[in-house]
């Protein structure tokens, strides 16, 4: 096998603009000008038995895996990270790696990888990849702080896959409205600053968002929160969580033509201090199974 690490990188500063989350303007970037085969690099073992590449050891149930936190996200204890500023991907199937990025990454191509790096910025989007529709991103062992509430979240809005990942300090943690898989991410210590309703996971409407053995807590607003305005939520899987905060931890909303569909919340942890209850759900038919309290009390649905 081989590996090509990211021998050299032209970085750019930027300057988040704009005053709106869709109306930010892309970063003036740069791009790498070395990357290596996605497919040839082996992965990087973790305490809890994960790799790089998404294993979770030999078998392991996602409900059996260690509780995400320090020790098992973020970038892994020893790694040498190389001081960057913001860059561009441009490249189908390039590895960013082993950077510590004051900025952020603009992502404009397909099946690229990005792992081992610290994001610290107070742009809009510490990793924005929505220009060009790409799909196939894989966000791994890494480590996303927001300097403020000015940064609407880490990754952002379809997609893509987020594993192992450190998110902290932004309005809202990840936003995933189609084609999402979040697991063994430590979502936390979000802005929630005067006027914001931060939520550790958003949606605007879409399809196929599993949200799978996080901790996800800190957050003024939900947990979980999805609305209509992208269309109806179908097939959002809430499984093996542990959820803290929030009015409704799971605020899971959509009436008339869109009102959610296919909704799973299944075998996760709530603590108990929500204002208002564990969720309000407005699919009709949900599966709600497994769900207990802190304490290990079952909650009952409906």
């Amino acid at each position: 096998m081989r590996a090509f690490a990211l021998t050299s990188l032209v970085v750019a500063a930027v300057v988040a603009c704009g005053s709106s989350d869709d109306a930010a303007t892309p970063p003036a970037d740069a791009e790498p000008s070395s990357t290596s085969d996605a497919g040839d690099v082996p992965p990087a073992e973790r305490a809890d038995g994960g790799g790089a590449d998404g294993s979770d050891g030999e078998a392991t149930a996602p409900c059996d895996r260690p509780k995400p936190g320090p020790t098992t996200t973020g970038v892994p204890a020893g790694t040498v990270l190389e001081p960057s500023g913001s860059i561009k991907v441009e490249k189908d199937g390039a590895i960013v790696e082993d950077l510590d990025i004051t900025g952020t990454i603009t992502v404009l191509a397909n099946d690229v990888t990005i792992r081992r790096v610290r994001i610290t910025t107070g742009d809009y989007y510490p990793i924005r990849y929505f220009d060009n529709d790409n799909r196939g991103l894989v966000v791994e062992d890494s480590e996303i702080v927001g300097t403020s509430g000015n940064v609407t979240s880490a990754i952002a809005f379809a997609h893509y896959t987020a594993r192992r990942l450190n998110i902290h300090g932004g309005a809202d943690g990840l936003k995933a409205d189609s084609d999402v898989l979040i697991e063994d991410c430590w979502i936390h210590d979000l802005s929630n600053g005067e006027g914001e309703h931060n939520d550790g996971v958003q949606s605007t409407g879409g399809k196929g968002v599993t949200i799978r053995h996080n901790v996800i807590s800190g957050a003024s607003n939900a947990c979980v929160q999805t609305g209509d305005l992208g269309g109806a939520t179908e097939d959002l899987t809430i499984e093996c969580n542990w959820l803290s905060g929030g009015g409704y931890s799971l605020n899971i909303r959509g009436r008339g033509a869109t009102v959610p569909k296919n909704t799973k919340v299944i075998d996760n942890r709530f603590a108990r201090d929500h204002v208002y209850g564990p969720w309000t759900l407005d699919d009709p038919s949900p599966t709600v199974t497994g769900n207990v309290y802190d304490d290990g009390t079952p909650i009952p649905y409906p």
